[in-house]
């Protein structure tokens, strides 16, 4: 996500359905921990206000991953 693209940066104005969308459209590389910014809002906002997180994915996806598994 960046700030040069306003589609594809996440702001503190965005209303939650922007956010929503905005995180759909985005693309977490398998593997890539540092620098991946769908990681990064997860560990900075989401976990900031929940204690699990599950993320749903079609079985050929790998099926769903959640951080209490």
């Amino acid at each position: 996500m960046s700030k040069s693209d306003p589609e594809s940066a996440i702001f503190m104005e965005d209303s939650e359905q922007d956010v929503k969308s905005k995180i759909k459209k985005s693309f977490c590389p398998v593997g890539i921990v540092e620098g991946n910014p769908i990681l990064d809002y997860i560990k900075n906002i989401i976990f900031g206000a929940r204690t699990y997180f599950t993320i749903t994915r079609k079985p050929e996806n790998g099926g769903n991953k959640s951080n209490y598994n």
